[in-house]
């Protein structure tokens, strides 16, 4: 549509206008830095060109969940965590299944999720226990807790710092290069403020490098929803707004931040869910109940 392709990423930044302070651990910077190439398919370090429409595939559950396919993995099967706050995982077998809303298995998890952060990747639920800064692997295949670690630097509040109050302040996200995970962390500088931290998270045991953790310029309530594609972090600045925009990007390749501004459409003006399926190239979003898709087009990547 014209609104999705007269936008880009490469060109359109905003550029601070005081120094900002941090830790050698958070690699961040408030310049653009052009790199002249980018890396090979194995490393990607694309930019988004544009992102469609939403294409609706269901009607499904209550106005707030989380769908998602396990990108590591090629089933169709769907996996589905309905409304922000449970224990039950259901799995459809592919997207036909889905519409009937029969769902071909469940998984009873030990502890409950709160949020819809969660993602499915390599055969295994990644999720924030509720009320807690506990983040947990779940195995699909053995139906049992495979790692569980501490956020011991996460600020842990009853609010959550997205605009629409998801209830958990810990996002997870997939992209060609693996997990991660978003959350607010105690600035340690000396001031003691709040900060959103970006980190790779080894999924075999949920362990984070700090050479391979950054700290963002998002703020609490500012945001609607938060994905990684590529490497580049982005924000969308509503989850209710029709015509919403991507109002931040944080690219880890080159530790620039920038305004994107392009278009995000959220139909049905309650985005509670926004993921990357990097097998897929596309976005899996819930937005008041229905379940939705965006195909976006990589700047270089893609004819």
């Amino acid at each position: 549509t014209p609104a999705t392709t007269t936008t880009t990423t490469t060109t359109s930044t905003a550029r601070a206008t005081a120094p900002v302070r941090y830790k050698a651990t958070y690699k961040i910077s408030w310049e653009e830095v052009e790199t002249g190439q980018h890396g090979p398919p194995t490393e990607c370090q694309d930019t988004l060109a544009t992102i469609s429409e939403p294409v609706t595939h269901n009607t499904y559950g209550r106005n707030q969940g989380a769908w998602m396919k396990d990108p590591k993995s090629t089933s169709d099967k769907i996996y589905v965590a309905d409304y922000y706050y449970g224990n039950t995982l259901q799995e459809f077998q592919n997207m036909e299944v889905f519409k009937t809303g029969r769902f071909t298995t469940s998984y009873k998890l030990p502890y409950n999720w709160i949020g819809t952060g969660h993602v499915v990747y390599n055969g295994a639920f990644y999720y924030n226990r509720a009320f807690s800064r506990d983040i947990i692997k779940y195995d699909l295949r053995r139906r049992a807790v495979a790692a569980w670690t501490l956020l011991d630097n996460a600020v842990f509040e009853d609010s959550s710092p997205w605009e629409w109050r998801e209830h958990s302040n810990i996002d997870f996200s997939v992209d060609e290069s693996g997990l991660w995970i978003l959350y607010p962390a105690l600035d340690e500088e000396g001031f003691l403020d709040e900060v959103i931290v970006l980190s790779r998270l080894d999924p075999s045991d949920l362990s984070q490098d700090p050479g391979t953790t950054w700290r963002t310029a998002l703020r609490r309530n500012h945001y609607g929803n938060c994905f990684v594609v590529c490497g580049v972090l982005y924000a969308v600045d509503s989850h209710k707004k029709s015509d919403a925009k991507l109002a931040y990007a944080l690219d880890t390749h080159t530790h620039t931040q920038m305004v994107p501004g392009m278009p995000f459409v959220n139909r049905y003006n309650y985005t509670a869910q926004v993921d990357y399926n990097p097998r897929e190239g596309v976005l899996y979003a819930w937005d008041n109940g229905r379940q939705v898709t965006y195909d976006v087009k990589l700047a270089y990547g893609d004819p």
